[in-house]
């Protein structure tokens, strides 16, 4: 049974709201909605197009999120530097958009990806982060690599490299690159000619990809994604810093966050001892003794709190969330351009003739 050999993953959310924004100022209503449909569709046509060794997709959407239901550490209540507590809660849909219109035609795009036979995937409190991490780490251990095709830096604690295999994933989007922690494509013809078949297979993929990236970015350590934010935080999706250092002015009520110098990037995410041992040294070290408000057993606390918050990987997954991952069935479709090319007929034969899509197919 034949398999896909390079699956690009679609951050649908993200995919939306970007091209929302280039649309948004142009039109009004229905004709904004079928405007989107057809740029988000002509968008993933770019990327096919971009990348000939892609063979299918995988378009992925929030649906809500289950860490809006863990349990929030106690002491965070009595942490004057600490207002809001909701995962993600100060983000706000713009007034100016009329959102139902816009998720309608989103939905029914969605719709006609399904009736094309391409993997889509939503349901509720599962977020297109944990999609992507599902689907990359399942497809890879499959033997497929995939591309994820979104702005979203947190997903970049995702790529990956089998040296023995040669499989991978990647981030990509037309911005700012490609970003993967392969030092650079394989062009040492020698060793090509001593790999196996199949590695030499995913080997000229992976070549292919990175001559039709403008840029590429490398990430030795992609666990330091991870970290840094856990310590240092991350205000854009509400996660405090564990650690707040009170400046050296005693006059200044200013507060610092760990500098990233000062974050042990080998530090080993799965061993409670090594990272308690990492909080001792810290905040006894020199620069930060006597400067923190918070105890060590809070901070610890407060590290494994962040950690649900922002690591992607299984452990940290509440049972239901898998079993509902789980349930999802990956489509390969060989013809997945001709699909996308039709669905994006349809648009626009929808868009000339104001018919209703779904009905005339």
């Amino acid at each position: 049974m034949s398999k896909s050999k390079l699956t690009l993953i679609i951050d649908g959310n993200w995919v939306l709201m970007s091209r929302l924004s280039v649309l948004m100022n142009k039109y009004q209503d229905d004709e904004l909605g079928k405007n989107l449909q057809i740029l988000i569709l002509e968008s993933i046509n770019k990327v096919l197009n971009n990348f000939p060794d892609i063979d299918n997709i995988v378009f992925v959407s929030d649906g809500g999120s289950w860490r809006t239901k863990i349990d929030i550490p106690e002491f965070f209540k009595d942490d004057e530097n600490i207002d809001i507590l909701e995962y993600k809660g100060q983000r706000k849909l713009s007034p100016d958009v009329n959102w139902d219109l816009v998720f309608k035609y989103y939905e029914d795009m969605i719709e006609l990806f399904n009736n094309h036979n391409i993997t889509t995937c939503r349901t509720q409190d599962i977020e297109g982060d944990d999609w992507c991490w599902y689907w990359s780490n399942k497809l890879n251990k499959e033997g497929v690599n995939t591309i994820i095709w979104s702005m979203d830096k947190d997903l970049f604690q995702l790529i990956s490299y089998n040296e023995t295999t040669g499989v991978f994933n990647v981030c990509w989007n037309s911005k700012t690159g490609l970003t993967t922690n392969i030092n650079d494509s394989n062009d040492d013809s020698m060793a090509f000619f001593f790999e196996d078949v199949y590695k030499q297979n995913n080997s000229r993929i992976m070549n292919n990809v990175f001559m039709k990236s403008h840029n590429i970015n490398y990430i030795d350590n992609p666990n330091s994604i991870v970290l840094d934010k856990i310590i240092r935080g991350d205000k854009g999706d509400n996660i405090y810093p564990i650690v707040l250092k009170r400046s050296n002015n005693a006059q200044s009520n200013k507060v610092f966050r760990v500098s990233t110098k000062d974050i042990d990037f080998d530090l080993d995410l799965n061993n409670d001892q090594n990272i308690k041992n990492y909080i001792h040294n810290l905040v006894n070290s020199k620069k930060y003794l006597n400067k923190i408000n918070k105890s060590e057993e809070n901070i610890f606390e407060h590290f494994k709190y962040n950690y649900k918050l922002i690591c992607l990987t299984k452990n940290n997954y509440p049972d239901y969330i898998l079993d509902n991952m789980k349930s999802y069935n990956f489509i390969y479709n060989q013809n997945i351009r001709n699909s996308i090319k039709e669905i994006l007929n349809y648009l626009l034969a929808s868009k000339n003739n104001n018919i209703d899509i779904l009905e005339s197919i």
